[in-house]
């Protein structure tokens, strides 16, 4: 953590200590604390979580910037995360901005390879920052917002036994509970003009396995990004099942990449453009936010 311009330097030390206790909760984060000129810089291995502050600093910083490697949280992972606040009053509750760039993010097994968020200045809870390890806004900010999720975070994605399987379940629902299709080996790729196809395996009930190939289309509905115009063939020739399997394939597919998902209900992310770079899904939007949690 490199904190300048800091007022009240007498509290320096456990200003940096309660910053990173406050937001990390939970994850191995290293610290690298610059002191005022004339002091001696200090940089020391922190385990958040495990340093208790008593009282909240009167202070303000005019940047703070905290670098957590593997970390892991309530409600997702990540490889990396550099979060950054401009400006920041811990007294009277105000920052004048605040970044995030989160590498290799996992959101509750929605693989997402980067994603950066910037806000524009918000006033928050000083109380809830010391007690919950959350910056709750007094009101509402819209966050500019983009994601970078590649073509083998998407095959991790599907091939995880939790979406196989709830796909699965999704089918079983048309049938009272019968169990007439699973899938294995599923092979995801990102064609030119948004198009995508799928390979994967199907098992009948009778234990015979089809390789199948399903074809469509990546656009944005309603902010959000989805599957569309999903198509099954199998050998060349469209496949006829007792169901309409593409399409229920597709409902559950576009639930489980809801970007509404990476921020519950406090961050809505909508995608406003998108665009396939080679094997990158590249996404630009902006995000309603109504408090930001960086701990358990």
């Amino acid at each position: 953590m490199t904190i300048s311009t800091l007022r009240n330097s007498k509290r320096f030390v456990a200003q940096a200590l309660l910053l990173v206790t406050l937001l990390a909760g939970g994850a191995n984060s290293k610290v690298l604390a610059q002191n005022l000129p004339g002091q001696p810089t200090m940089a020391a291995p922190i385990k958040a979580g495990g340093i208790m502050a008593l009282d909240l600093p009167d202070s303000s910083a005019q940047s703070v910037s905290l670098d957590i490697v593997k970390g892991r949280f309530s409600d997702y992972s990540v490889g990396r995360i550099v979060l950054t606040g401009s400006g920041i009053d811990f007294r009277n509750g105000t920052l004048q901005g605040l970044k995030a760039n989160i590498l290799e993010g996992d959101f509750d097994n929605l693989l997402v390879d980067k994603l950066s968020l910037v806000t524009p200045a918000f006033s928050f809870d000083t109380m809830q920052l010391l007690n919950n390890r959350a910056f709750v806004l007094s009101q509402p900010v819209t966050a500019q917002v983009s994601l970078a999720i590649s073509e083998s975070g998407i095959n991790r994605f599907l091939a995880n036994p939790k979406t196989l399987g709830k796909i699965e379940k999704s089918l079983q629902k048309q049938t009272g509970g019968l169990k007439l299709i699973t899938f294995s080996n599923p092979n995801f790729s990102l064609l030119g003009g948004n198009k995508v196809k799928l390979n994967l395996t199907g098992v009948v009930a009778q234990g015979l396995a089809v390789p199948l190939e399903m074809t469509g289309k990546l656009a944005l509905q309603g902010g959000q990004l989805s599957l569309q115009n999903l198509q099954m063939a199998s050998g060349g020739n469209d496949l006829n099942l007792p169901m309409d399997v593409s399409k229920t394939f597709q409902d559950k597919i576009n639930e489980l990449i809801d970007l509404k998902r990476l921020g519950k209900n406090s961050m809505v992310i909508y995608a406003d453009s998108m665009k396939v770079s080679g094997k990158t899904l590249n996404i630009d939007g902006h995000a309603t936010l109504t408090k930001l949690q960086f701990g358990a």
